[in-house]
């Protein structure tokens, strides 16, 4: 069960995540780069990268609450 929560918390931050990287980090990037592709790509790898952090964040703190 705590397997399928830490999914649905993924399912569920990461599009919230990449519209607000897309709308601050994407337009900065692409008035650096100019290159629409580019920072389109930058932002979802970062919003991965965050994801995954949080993940594991969420993880360790519920082993802490739930562990037995």
């Amino acid at each position: 069960m705590k397997r399928l929560l830490q999914v649905v918390f993924v399912i569920a931050w990461l599009p919230i995540l990449w519209l607000f990287l897309s709308a601050t980090l994407g337009k900065a990037l692409f008035a650096l780069v100019g290159v629409a592709w580019f920072s389109h790509a930058v932002v979802v790898v970062c919003s991965l990268l965050f994801m995954f952090m949080a993940f594991r964040y969420f993880a360790a703190f519920s082993e802490k609450i739930f562990d037995k």
